[in-house]
């Protein structure tokens, strides 16, 4: 038997395409001549006259005979009674494929050929002492590699007997280089990519969020796109594998950001006493941060304030933040100087300032009276505001303490996630390339 070609290795039907010379020789006693030389029979109908063995190929699901421009077939009758035919044959034949590997497989498909009517008893069919296969050096699949066909000879049992059958096994390797280009390489720059929002504000919560979907609907695109090569099996393919651990990193990719982002959002667990308290404060804080554009410029509020200087941990806050504690402080001090004193209503309308003023007693002391409530009243709005300026503050660096454990987390998965991809690759090209076989 010559190969003279092969193609079509088609995973989804399991079968693959074969174009053949086969060669059969019997001898047959009967036939035995006087010639010095062989006789050519190319006549259909004169070769169905003569006894010829009924064989078939048990696993070919379609075959043919090639006409063309004449039935590609001859007979050579020897002196002795030997015949030799040879045809030209092109056939689908089945191929039981193992896909556990794949697409790093390697395959054995048997091409079986037995007798249809005649038995063992009858008939016995072997395969000859020299080039029993052969192939066509030229022969190219896109898909597959030829590497060696081995030719063998067995029985096989049947409902009806036992059957003398010749076989040849094709081994063929698979060609990778396209599945690395179609498959492995686009997923693997799709999962590279899904780590750019490491580098992403935290903040950034659309940004992140839109290339986090994006690079997981895509990758599951790549995977429906790559099974659709394939039959459906009860088993783990090596194509799964790599699909699964790439939706695996990119999905946790995704996770990590809702850490991140959770981060960023929790409150320290204490039990609030007076929610009426923590509203309060935070629609004071909010209507301060919101009417900061209607207060004076920032110079100009800092001359106002006290000499106390701010938490050092704060100093390096947002513009908003900062503004907003600079306002309070603000409030405080424009209270303090709208508020009528003491001293004020005594220098009012006194020789000094223009117009001649007489206290007495009882004016005196009722002065004194009033002018210690207001002192107390704005002691007491001071602490009031001091207390909102110290949560404020808390609330800040709480803020700036989720923000520096997000930023963490985000500096551990440039190095952690890259890190792990790398494992991840070297235990899968090894596994499946030196340890994993197929059981040829």
């Amino acid at each position: 038997m010559y190969i003279e070609g092969m193609s079509s290795f088609r995973a989804q039907s399991m079968d693959f395409q074969l174009d053949i010379y086969f060669q059969e020789r019997w001898i047959d006693e009967r036939l035995a001549h006087n010639n010095s030389k062989r006789i050519l029979v190319k006549d259909p109908h004169l070769f169905n006259m003569i006894w010829h063995p009924d064989l078939y190929f048990a696993n070919a699901r379609t075959a043919d005979f090639h006409h063309v421009t004449s039935p590609n077939f001859l007979v050579w009758i020897y002196p002795n009674g030997t015949v030799w035919y040879d045809c030209r044959i092109s056939m689908t034949v089945i191929c039981m494929l193992s896909l556990r590997r794949y697409p790093l497989d390697s395959q054995r498909c048997t091409l079986r050929i037995l007798s249809y009517a005649y038995d063992v008893d009858q008939l016995v069919v072997e395969w000859s002492s020299e080039g029993a296969a052969d192939s066509n050096s030229e022969i190219r699949m896109p898909d597959m590699k030829l590497r060696e066909i081995i030719p063998a000879s067995r029985n096989d049992t049947y409902a009806t007997g036992i059957w003398s059958c010749a076989t040849a096994e094709f081994i063929m390797d698979r060609e990778l280089m396209h599945h690395i280009i179609q498959s492995y390489m686009p997923t693997a720059l799709i999962v590279i990519i899904s780590w750019f929002s490491f580098w992403l504000d935290v903040e950034a919560v659309p940004g992140r969020v839109s290339l986090s979907i994006t690079t997981l609907l895509t990758l599951a695109t790549q995977n429906s796109a790559a099974r659709m090569e394939l039959p459906q099996a009860s088993y783990v393919k090596a194509i799964d594998v790599w699909m699964g651990a790439c939706m695996a990193f990119v999905f946790a990719a995704m996770i990590e950001f809702t850490f991140v982002n959770y981060s960023t959002r929790r409150k320290p667990r204490v039990k609030i006493k007076n929610r009426a308290q923590e509203m309060s404060l935070s629609e004071q804080v909010h209507k301060l941060v919101s009417n900061y554009s209607q207060q004076k410029p920032l110079h100009q509020a800092q001359s106002e304030l006290s000499n106390e200087p701010l938490d050092p941990r704060i100093e390096n806050r947002d513009f908003e933040q900062n503004a907003a504690l600079r306002s309070i402080y603000i409030q405080d001090h424009k209270k303090i100087r709208e508020k009528p004193t003491f001293l004020r209503r005594l220098t009012q309308d006194s020789p000094l300032f223009g117009k001649r003023t007489v206290l007495t007693n009882g004016d005196l002391f009722d002065t004194k009276k009033q002018s210690k409530v207001e002192e107390s009243s704005i002691i007491t709005e001071k602490e009031e505001l001091k207390s909102v300026v110290n949560r404020t503050r808390k609330r800040l660096v709480r803020v700036e303490e989720n923000r520096k454990v997000a930023q963490a987390i985000d500096r551990n998965s440039r190095v952690y996630f890259p890190l792990a991809f790398l494992i991840f690759n070297l235990v899968y090209w090894v596994y499946y390339l030196r340890f994993a076989n197929d059981d040829l």
